[in-house]
């Protein structure tokens, strides 16, 4: 937050200061802030990894913007404070209050190129967070509804997240990244540290996972299709925590590091060639091209990718819950081939543009690494 604001004084000093302070996120924070109010910071153990990403993401993401005007960057930084702050909060206000800190600068990012899809954003989110509220006050049956609603609203689980192929395609790029690989985890991470209600958590799941990647087969804007794959990922996500919540951290992780890198090259390539139609793209790269194979073929589970570990896991926890729900996941799973089919095409045609952007590179090398966290 002291990042955004002198920012705006000094773009350098304001950066130094922003990446510094992610460096310094370490220690648990206690301390009174409102009378009989604790002010508690703390990762649980299962999802430090997870906030290391998230981390390493906000870092990517500042770097990307740097060259943003001041007051965009100041609110790249504050979205920023609110994202880490919500995975560490203890208290619930302090949850409600992460989630208000996340959608003011996001709003006003996307006001300035799209104010219909700003205030589309913002009606989605606060109703979103009225409903999270509201359940965090309420008890049984009650709460387990309101928080299903409200954070599958953030998730972009379908049909409550008509606001994500927008929100995402319209988004500053840095911003998109983070929106789909960090924003919509925070839904999922909500209700995993809440509560949710089983059966339409599930109705949810297995109808996003199917609408999303038919829309994405179909989609021809760029952006627009790898936001569409992220209502389809956000139903595995939903699976995972219903039927396999010891992997939900490493699908999470997997998906933070997948989608954020493809939204950092898909950026990218849309800034040096002009183009966003995804079947008028034809390019070439010595730095993208494996990243972007290697993140959208671990979303599709092919093996030995992390992807496909994760998912297997998934899978085990639905045979033992029901063979023929297994039956019906294994079918929707099969047309996310369809959409990384047309991903991976953009560099199956010659073409004589060069596109090049080494920071995207690094996701993907975690990613593969991240091979190593199964056990």
């Amino acid at each position: 937050m002291a990042s955004a604001i002198l920012v705006l004084a000094s773009r350098r000093m304001g950066i130094l200061l922003s990446l510094f302070s992610v460096a310094l996120i370490k220690a648990p924070l206690t301390f009174d802030w409102l009378p009989g109010i604790t002010f508690g910071w703390d990762v649980l153990a299962n999802f430090q990894q997870l906030f290391g990403v998230f981390a390493l993401l906000v870092v990517i993401a500042i770097l990307y913007s740097r060259k943003m005007e001041a007051k965009y960057l100041s609110s790249m930084m504050v979205f920023c404070a609110g994202l880490l702050g919500f995975l560490g909060a203890s208290h619930p206000l302090q949850f409600f209050m992460f989630l208000e800190l996340m959608i003011f600068p996001a709003f006003y990012l996307l006001l300035e190129r799209d104010p219909t899809t700003a205030f589309k954003y913002f009606a989605f989110m606060q109703v979103s967070s009225i409903l999270v509220l509201a359940g965090m006050i309420s008890s049984g049956a009650i709460a387990s509804l309101l928080l299903t609603l409200g954070f599958s609203i953030k998730m972009g689980l379908f049909p409550l997240g008509s606001w994500l192929p927008d929100a995402h395609s319209q988004a500053p790029h840095p911003l998109s990244a983070l929106f789909s690989g960090a924003l919509v985890a925070c839904g999922v991470y909500g209700l995993y540290r809440f509560s949710y209600n089983f059966l339409l958590l599930l109705v949810l799941a297995i109808i996003s996972i199917v609408y999303g990647a038919v829309r994405a087969s179909k989609e021809e804007d760029l952006k627009r299709l790898l936001a569409y794959s992220t209502v389809s990922q956000m139903g595995y996500a939903a699976l995972a925590l219903l039927f396999a919540p010891e992997i939900l951290p490493l699908f999470l992780l997997m998906h933070s590091l997948a989608k954020a890198g493809l939204f950092f090259a898909a950026g990218s390539i849309i800034e040096q060639t002009g183009i966003s139609n995804i079947s008028q793209l034809s390019v070439s790269s010595s730095s993208l091209t494996l990243p972007i194979i290697i993140s959208a073929l671990s979303m599709a589970g092919i093996p030995p990718l992390l992807g496909f570990w994760i998912e297997l896991t998934i899978f085990k926890g639905i045979a033992a819950y029901s063979l023929l729900l297994l039956m019906g996941v294994l079918i929707a799973a099969a047309f996310t081939i369809f959409y990384v089919e047309r991903l991976v095409s953009i560099f199956m045609r010659r073409s004589p543009k060069r596109v090049e952007d080494w920071l995207s590179v690094i996701p993907a090398i975690l990613l593969v690494l991240g091979v190593l966290l199964v056990e």
